[in-house]
């Protein structure tokens, strides 16, 4: 169990890495083009008649400070914090709603990396004239103005919102694994996501609405790839089969030739025998060129002295 729950974080931790190191890559402060983009999103929110940013963050406000502060510090921390609940829940309740929840979560991080890179646009509160408040950078929460870091978000990687994004998907996973109680829990922390992204001047309404869609598609994707996974799993067999039987066929090939044993040649007219070569009875080398020793002389198990007796007889 402990070396499940290990891979799962180092896997799921490098896929996101992965994303922000890619994200960020598209950042090269395109700001001319990503306001240009603010403009066109506000005339088309216009002509849907949903251009409602201006209006929810001054509901937030007049409510009080308290609730400007909660919503600030809930589109901050809280989309973490539902993901992880809801991530080890879900695994503790059904691990198979589990992998389908983490596939679409790191489909749903490719998905928007791409939009990001094609489309970059400004939040509301980049905006000139909106006059829209950047309540998080109000309350010291933009870790952008202290840090350099690579991995920092994308400022202009508004659409689609993969905050109210993933706060559907946590949203799904209640539905998936969770009673009454539950599930409608769910469906108050996506509207309470939904409200976040907004009165913070952080994204616009097409923005959620984008996210949404982005959700689907993801969902969409990892149920083509659940049913084709068995598929994808009996070619990676055949493959793995094939390579090993060309492994084999070759070692039996290299295998099956004969190479000259060197040694034998070499000490050819030979017999080792405790360490000394003795003449044997197929050597070329005449009893003339090799003194036998006399057979009376005691041999000792010393071997120098065995040599010695040699040369005095």
């Amino acid at each position: 169990m402990l070396k499940t729950i290990t891979k799962e974080i180092a896997l799921i931790a490098a896929c996101y890495l992965a994303f922000a190191l890619v994200k960020n890559l598209t950042d090269p402060s395109p700001v001319f083009k990503a306001v240009s983009n603010g403009w066109s999103v506000l005339r088309l929110e216009d002509a849907l008649a949903i251009h409602f940013e201006s209006l929810i963050q001054q509901v937030i406000g007049r409510i009080s400070h308290s609730a400007v502060v909660v919503t600030t510090y809930f589109y901050a921390a809280g989309m973490w914090a539902g993901l992880i609940a809801t991530a080890i829940f879900v695994f503790a309740k059904d691990r198979s709603a589990y992998i389908d929840l983490r596939r679409t979560f790191v489909v749903s991080m490719i998905l928007g990396a791409i939009v990001f890179a094609v489309f970059p646009l400004a939040p509301p509160r980049f905006m000139p004239g909106l006059g829209m408040t950047d309540t998080v950078t109000l309350l010291g929460l933009d870790p952008a103005a202290h840090s350099d870091s690579t991995i920092s978000y994308n400022r202009f990687a508004a659409m689609p919102s993969l905050h109210y994004a993933w706060a559907l998907l946590v949203m799904i996973g209640m539905f998936k694994a969770g009673g009454t109680w539950l599930k409608v829990s769910g469906v108050i922390y996506q509207a309470l996501m939904f409200i976040a992204i907004i009165a913070t001047a952080n994204h616009y309404v097409l923005d959620a609405v984008a996210g949404a869609i982005l959700l689907v598609t993801a969902i969409y994707i990892n149920r083509w790839w659940s049913n084709h996974e068995y598929k994808l799993g009996g070619w990676k067999t055949n493959q793995v089969n094939r390579l090993r039987e060309l492994e084999q066929a070759w070692g039996n090939r290299v295998g099956g030739i004969q190479a000259p044993d060197l040694r034998q040649q070499f000490f050819s007219g030979f017999i080792l025998r405790g360490g000394y070569a003795e003449r044997s009875t197929l050597s070329k080398i005449s009893s003339a060129q090799y003194p036998l020793p006399v057979a009376n002389v005691q041999k000792s198990f010393r071997p120098e002295l065995n040599n010695l007796s040699l040369v005095l007889n």
